[in-house]
């Protein structure tokens, strides 16, 4: 994946590894500033002395602001936009930063969230597996059990946006957004050794581009996107199930509709793809039809995959539509519905009978 090193944080009694994947791409100044940074944040500290005199930008520290919160989403009560910098007449230069919550409530809420950890960590049974089906149980766990939290932006709100945007949202809430989700899904990969980064940058959604956050973890040695955000809205409020069509996506299909803002290791491979393991990609129509006709006649009511090459999802949806219908029809069976969704950018498609 490109990581070159990962680090270990203690918090509360809670070991956890953390992909650095972010220092790595900092100089050597900016590294030295970045752990001097951390440093005195995990101190709490209301005044952190940097090994930098002279210039120091505003860019500079954003983007050493970016890369520590990246890597180390475990710090949740930092405020970014409250954060500065001053220097004395010798030219010192010093961070100053302004905290969310004050010591002994994060050493609280720290507690609070090795608690969710540590009992998500025991329920799903996350120690046993491969690192595929450790990573699909956090995903289903999330899917199952975090919602979008709308109201996350509003700056009426401030504890509502403070908590959206972090993990805390996630642990306490279990509610958020998307960047509030990554971070959740990095922290609880990277507690079961599975390597992990934050990805921030634009998506598309109805040709609008909106800041976004997502995932690309390291599965068996080969890195792979995953969305979680954008599987929960897909989840849909009539039909509960589980969707999968942002698991373990290369860079050719989350091209489509993310644009990211750092560089990126490359994702080539889909060999961990959730549709690829389940023997669910189709390259011909037919194949698709065939693999529903099975599945019809076996008494199945639910059809979930993906289509590639020239086949369009939606197109390749409509066709099985009309092919359970004949087979509905036939059987003199006239009170069934069928509910499909399928995404064109992807080539996913799900079908349910009801």
């Amino acid at each position: 994946m490109g990581i070159k090193a990962n680090a270990e944080e203690k918090r509360e009694g809670v070991l956890v590894i953390v992909d650095r994947y972010y220092y790595h791409q900092l100089n050597k100044q900016d590294q030295a500033v970045y752990r001097a940074f951390y440093d005195g944040v995990m101190a709490h500290r209301d005044i952190i002395p940097i090994p930098v005199r002279g210039d120091f930008s505003e860019e500079t520290f954003g983007r050493i602001f970016d890369a520590m919160t990246r890597d180390n989403p475990l710090i949740y009560y930092l405020n970014q936009s409250t954060c500065s910098c001053a220097s004395d007449t010798f030219g010192h230069i010093a961070i100053c930063p302004q905290y969310f919550f004050p010591k002994e409530k994060v050493k609280e809420y720290n507690r609070k969230i090795e608690k969710e950890v540590n009992s998500l960590a025991s329920k799903l049974n996350l120690t046993a597996g491969t690192d595929y089906e450790k990573e699909i149980k956090i995903h289903d766990w999330i899917c199952q059990n975090i919602s979008y939290d709308d109201e996350g932006a509003d700056r009426s709100k401030p504890m509502r946006l403070i908590a959206s945007h972090n993990i805390f949202g996630v642990f306490a809430h279990h509610r958020a957004q998307c960047e509030g989700i990554a971070k959740a899904v990095k922290v609880l990969l990277n507690a079961v050794d599975i390597k992990c980064i934050v990805v921030t940058g634009e998506s598309v959604k109805n040709g609008k581009r909106v800041p976004h956050a997502w995932n690309m973890v390291n599965i068996d040695g080969q890195p792979y996107h995953l969305d979680v955000t954008w599987d929960i809205g897909a989840i849909g409020s009539s039909f509960k199930r589980i969707p999968y069509d942002y698991f373990n996506l290369s860079d050719q299909l989350i091209i489509k509709e993310h644009k990211a803002d750092t560089q990126l290791p490359t994702c080539s491979s889909m060999q961990h793809n959730y549709f690829k393991v389940n023997k669910r990609t189709f390259w011909m129509k037919s194949q698709a039809i065939a693999y529903v006709e099975k599945a019809l006649q076996d008494g199945d009511i639910e059809f979930y995959f993906r289509v590639e090459g020239r086949n369009v999802a939606s197109d390749v949806a409509e066709k099985i539509y009309d092919q359970i219908c004949v087979f509905f029809s036939e059987k003199g069976i006239t009170d069934k519905r069928v509910k499909r969704i399928a995404n064109d950018k992807i080539g996913t498609c799900w079908i349910k009978i009801y």
